[in-house]
């Protein structure tokens, strides 16, 4: 089924990630590749209002991109709120998820880091009925205190939202490190809330019952970039 997109085509820069962002979420990066050193010099250097935008898109495989089949097509726009610049040239870098998009066309030999022709995806609310929202709270609300049991480290869970907003909500699912990015890559794809929504509930009862099963929690992404270090 096609994205619903708003508006005409618009050139972002793109940093693949071997995780998921999605609107709201707060995004930490230590950026050391030469290629990333320059995206976000020429971030830095951009002229216009507002604080400085590129893309994050989710890789299929690997952490190299050659082609457009090896990212995911829709990803999430990420607003930089500060940048720590050390002596070496490398940078630490924060910002927040912003708004979805999806990859019209994929340039890899503009910039020495990837490029691409993005539309802006909507964020219809859909059919929202009595009780959903409440549901799904509900199965979050499992889902983390059968974590808490299994003596997990719940500190990559700060920084969830807890606004009763039904959008929010849904992308605070999608958030979890403790799914599987598949599913997480497949919330932040679904076009409207509602269904956002009923998807991220059945994931979540889904993964609470084999934690119950298996009685072992799955090793993170976030854990993993650490022993690896990011871009």
């Amino acid at each position: 089924m096609p994205h619903p997109t708003s508006g005409k085509a618009e050139v972002l820069p793109l940093f693949p990630l071997g995780t998921v962002l999605v609107p709201g979420m707060r995004l930490s990066l230590h950026v050391f590749e030469p290629r990333y050193r320059q995206l976000v010099a020429d971030l830095l250097n951009a002229e216009g209002p507002g604080a400085p935008e590129f893309g994050v898109v989710a890789l299929r495989q690997g952490w190299e991109v050659g082609e457009l089949g090896d990212v995911y097509d829709v990803g999430t726009s990420a607003r930089v709120t500060d940048v720590l610049p050390h002596p070496d040239g490398r940078c630490d870098l924060a910002a927040v998820g912003e708004r979805r998009f999806v990859i019209d066309s994929l340039d890899t030999g503009a910039k020495p880091y990837l490029v691409a022709e993005v539309r802006w995806l909507t964020e219809p609310a859909g059919e929202i009925g009595s009780g959903l929202a409440t549901s799904v709270r509900r199965a979050l609300d499992i889902h983390l205190r059968t974590l808490t049991a299994l003596n997990a480290d719940l500190a990559e869970f700060t920084d969830l939202p807890v606004s009763a907003d039904p959008r929010a909500l849904s992308y605070a699912v999608a958030m979890l490190p403790s799914l599987p990015m598949l599913d997480r890559q497949a919330l932040l794809g679904v076009a409207d809330t509602a269904a956002r929504l009923k998807a991220g509930r059945a994931v979540l009862r889904r993964e609470t019952e084999l934690l119950r099963q298996l009685r072992a929690v799955p090793i993170t992404a976030a854990t993993f970039r650490r022993s690896r270090g990011t871009s």
